[in-house]
């Protein structure tokens, strides 16, 4: 039963992209191990407060 973790800043992501990313990695995986599509996977999508996220040094603050 394959995990994946995914992190994003908080707020990033619709409900509509959320299921999007499950699928996506569900499908991948699914096809890299080849298992039946019926196969478990397990996505965690943990949000990042904003201010806790950075990149090269700065903190990330989208618009």
């Amino acid at each position: 039963m394959p995990i994946a973790q995914v992190y994003i800043p908080e707020g990033t992501l619709t409900p509509d992209q959320r299921r999007e990313i499950v699928k996506g990695i569900h499908d991948v995986i699914i096809s890299v191990e080849k298992l039946p599509p019926t196969g478990q996977t397990y996505v965690l999508i943990n949000e990042v407060p904003r201010d806790h996220w950075g990149n090269a040094g700065t903190i990330y603050r989208p618009t």
